[in-house]
């Protein structure tokens, strides 16, 4: 495919009267990496050299907005595709499709509706370097990354590693575009909370990680950008409602999958929509949505969906089973959910102002500073106010 589609791309972009953004390098290198729950304060709760350089040399968003819910893979769906769950189709880390059946932390990405980025970068024929993002386990419609990794427990240290080596490959093998899942705090949040010195410590041993993967960035000869995010934020776990009750009392036994503070529920045919509704709104702490249009996907949304009140969720554990003391998948706009967003390096505007933009608004971004159009379906924008202008 030609270079037409650049100059499209960088026209599109350029603003009523302003400047068009600064030329991409055919050589600048962009890698975004995300860290698992890692909350948009919690750098504010140790020191962090690395993180206080990225915002001091680059831009540091006050927070990045979540979808909803605020969970592990559609969060991670929205990053990459730019678009909302019931568009790009990873409702929550679990549901049941209607069609296909039972989706539970899958790493297929066919079972996306659109392309993720990696995908999309691969289409157009940008060398794309894939380790471990969330459902990036192969090749959708026949198309796959030049390389990438299947999901496994390894050590975030390992990752940082390979992806200095790729960088530092002969010029063929170089990808412009790597994008790559950290553990980060998420375990930690879940198991001892948020507010935990658990978090405390993994947030201190984070930014040393980061900082051997900053020193890697600045040595290598090629211009290279880091966009550093997070899918969502942790909050402290006050309550968990088990929701079977309520429709055990009417009679009725559908399929409930829980996600968090959400649940879809799918009834049995036959079943009343509306005496299922009034018997989930007798729950504790819940209310009832019955989606419609263009709030409910074809074939995976529930025919009711349980929200939480923020800081309780559901659970149909055992009782005897210890509470998580820290969940998410609550309101994005919660401070609580809030992520991170940082962007540093070539292209970047040092200290551009960035109060709370949204996920869905990071994979445009990332198209704009590799010269590309968004992944088809992209509901968001790119962040042109922090990416350099031409003079």
């Amino acid at each position: 495919m030609g270079r037409w589609w650049h100059w499209v791309w960088v026209s599109l972009l350029v603003g009523c009267g302003a400047r068009p953004l600064a030329p991409v390098p055919a050589t600048r290198r962009v890698v975004v990496i995300s860290l698992d729950g890692f909350r948009h304060d919690y750098p504010e709760r140790t020191d962090t050299p690395t993180l206080d350089r990225l915002a001091r040399e680059g831009v540091r968003a006050t927070r990045l907005t979540p979808p909803s819910p605020s969970l592990t893979f559609p969060g991670h769906a929205s990053l990459a595709t730019g678009a909302s769950p019931v568009r790009h189709g990873i409702l929550a880390n679990r549901f049941h499709d209607r069609v296909r059946g039972a989706y539970a932390y899958e790493d297929d990405p066919s079972w996306y509706d659109v392309d993720p980025l990696w995908i999309h970068s691969t289409r157009l024929g940008l060398r794309t370097h894939v380790y471990h993002w969330v459902g990036s386990g192969g090749a959708r419609g026949g198309v796959e990354p030049a390389e990438w990794r299947p999901f496994a427990k390894i050590p975030d240290d390992k990752k940082v590693a390979q992806i200095l080596a790729w960088l530092q490959a002969p010029a063929a093998d170089r990808p412009r575009l790597i994008m790559s899942y950290f553990a980060g705090c998420d375990h930690a949040g879940h198991s001892h909370g948020p507010d935990s010195p658990q978090v405390t410590a993994c947030v201190a041993e984070t930014d040393a990680r980061l900082g051997r993967l900053v020193a890697g960035l600045s040595a290598l000869a090629d211009p290279a950008t880091l966009v550093l995010v997070s899918d969502h934020g942790m909050t402290r776990t006050t309550r968990q409602v088990d929701p079977r009750p309520a429709f055990t009392a009417i009679g009725l036994a559908p399929r409930i999958v829980i996600g968090g503070p959400v649940a879809n529920v799918y009834l049995p045919a036959g079943a009343d929509p509306d005496a299922a509704a009034r018997a989930a709104a007798s729950l504790p702490h819940t209310t009832v949505r019955r989606p419609t249009g263009a709030d409910r996907h074809p074939t995976r949304t529930g025919d009711l969906v349980l929200v939480a009140d923020f800081g309780v969720q559901y659970s149909m554990a055992p009782a005897s089973k210890p509470m998580l003391a820290g969940h998410h998948g609550g309101d994005p706009l919660h401070p609580d959910m809030g992520a991170i967003f940082f962007a540093w390096g070539d292209g970047i505007v040092p200290g551009a102002p960035l109060a709370a933009p949204r996920a869905i608004d990071v994979a445009p971004t990332l198209s704009a500073l590799l010269g590309i159009p968004p992944p088809p379906g992209a509901e968001g924008e790119a962040l042109t106010r922090i990416l350099q202008r031409a003079p």
